[in-house]
């Protein structure tokens, strides 16, 4: 699989963020976000939570997650929604 992506085209940059459908609604995550990896890839273990960078799709549809300057496809991983809020300011 991660052959046959290095034979593809470039990928093209998604955005800085991602959709997530929850139980309850769509959330839209912005970079930098967190996950959790649910099956082992390359040297990320299974458990193992990681800062997603950058969100890239491919082409063919396949969405990637920049991770550590590495892209990993995102159904490796679920999301963390975050538990704190913190605000960095008011608008007026």
């Amino acid at each position: 699989m991660i052959t046959n992506l290095l034979l593809s085209p470039e990928p093209s940059r998604f955005d800085d963020s991602c959709l997530f459908l929850s139980q309850y609604r769509l959330q839209r995550a912005f970079c930098p976000f967190q996950v959790t990896c649910i099956e082992a890839i390359r040297k990320i273990r299974k458990g193992e939570k990681k800062q997603v960078d950058r969100v890239l799709s491919w082409g063919s549809g396949l969405i990637l997650f920049l991770i550590n300057g590495k892209l990993y496809p995102h159904h490796f991983f679920r999301y963390n929604p975050p538990v704190h809020f913190v605000l960095t300011s008011l608008d007026s």
